[in-house]
């Protein structure tokens, strides 16, 4: 009896635990597609924890005999699961969607970086041909002192463009090759709600030796409590058995 009081106790808690998540995602589900209190938002958990209840609903109602009862009752799970499920579906899409969009705009910043590196090499290539031909002059000028103060210039910009580029390939990352499917999240999330407390509020003592005896058991105790047959005594030719009055 102690076995099923644990067992009964742990899959209420997981149950109530799952099923009270479902309700809160069908809760802000709703409120954000009304933007405000109204019957649909309350309606929207009130729904999610009848979903949650009907597997046992309707397994009582089974075993009383309304069997049409049941079937619609197990009918009525489809809808009122499917609350529940694109509920979360949908938080979970967005939260995905988010993650891949600034995962797109960080890649999207790095190749900007890496775009304006290769035009500033492209440049400092151009100011350093430049330099080294006014650096092949006897004397240097403006024009020449310039032609270098471009190239030390273009040369600042690649090293700027470098570092900008390795800060930006820090922190884009790729997508996983491996990753959960939207619905996996709330299917889980429901399975184990419904199971949960299908479970606890169906579940029955365990049989064993220090439990309520099972059939075997009280069968055999039956049989050793029963007197035994006495076996009839032969008794042909009016002989009388020995012993006898």
């Amino acid at each position: 009896m102690p076995d099923y009081n644990l067992y009964k106790v742990a899959s209420m808690a997981l149950g109530s635990v799952c099923a009270s998540l479902g309700c809160y995602g069908a809760f802000e589900f709703a409120y954000r597609l009304e933007g405000s209190v109204s019957y649909l938002v309350i309606a929207a958990p009130v729904v999610a924890l009848t979903a949650a209840l009907i597997p046992p609903l309707a397994e009582a109602t089974w075993r009383s005999g309304a069997y049409v009862k049941a079937l619609i009752w197990w009918a009525t799970l489809v809808p009122a699961g499917a609350v529940v499920f694109f509920a979360a579906a949908e938080r979970v899409h967005v939260a995905k969607a988010g993650a891949q969009a600034e995962r797109s705009a960080l890649r999207s910043a790095a190749s900007r970086a890496q775009a304006a590196l290769t035009r500033s090499e492209a440049s400092l290539a151009a100011a350093r041909a430049e330099a080294n031909a006014a650096r092949a002059q006897k004397q240097c000028g403006p024009v020449c002192r310039a032609k270098l103060a471009a190239e030390a210039a273009a040369q600042a910009d690649v090293d700027a463009a470098k570092r900008e580029l390795l800060v930006a390939e820090k922190v884009a990352t790729a997508d996983s090759p491996l990753q959960a499917p939207v619905w996996l999240l709330p299917a889980a999330l429901d399975l184990v709600a419904f199971m949960a407390i299908w479970t606890g509020l169906s579940i029955g003592p365990v049989k064993g030796r220090r439990g309520e005896p099972g059939r075997r058991r009280r069968r055999r105790m039956q049989r050793r409590s029963k007197p035994p047959a006495r076996r009839p005594v032969a008794n042909d030719n009016n002989v009388v058995p020995f012993g006898a009055a």
